[in-house]
């Protein structure tokens, strides 16, 4: 028998465990990215915009003032890149929480049903996260 045929069976009570503590790590993860973007935001807010004026805007002639494109307000690209990375994590976190909380009602309503598992639905439920 090929190992990717091997089946684990399992109660469906253990399964539903299992499902509440992978929901439990994926709400600390979410926690943690939460904190981590919002103090990424006040460093936006404190150091974060940089503002290019252009030179043409010290001179007092007509033809160089340029109201409308005169000055260009960015966020630097760092603090931009690390509040797009905590919003990716969020949403992936906020995804497997979902995930999680359906599977521990479902499994929790049948706790007798024995149910069996392939390397990939074992992994879904007892594997550790990387």
């Amino acid at each position: 028998m090929l190992r990717q045929e091997w089946k684990f069976d399992y109660t469906a009570s253990k399964l539903a465990e299992a499902a509440h503590t992978k929901r439990q790590f994926h709400q600390e993860r979410f926690d943690w990215w939460k904190d981590k973007k919002d103090q990424v935001i006040a460093q936006i807010r404190a150091e974060g915009l940089e503002i290019d004026e252009k030179i043409a805007l010290e001179y007092v002639s007509p033809k160089s003032r340029d109201w409308e494109r005169g000055s260009q307000v960015t966020v630097r690209d760092d603090l931009r890149k690390n509040l797009d990375e905590c919003l990716k994590k969020l949403a992936y976190h906020t995804g497997l929480i979902s995930d999680y909380h359906g599977w521990h009602q479902v499994l929790s309503a049948n706790p007798e049903v024995r149910l069996s598992l392939d390397h990939e639905d074992w992994l879904f439920f007892f594997g550790q996260a990387q």
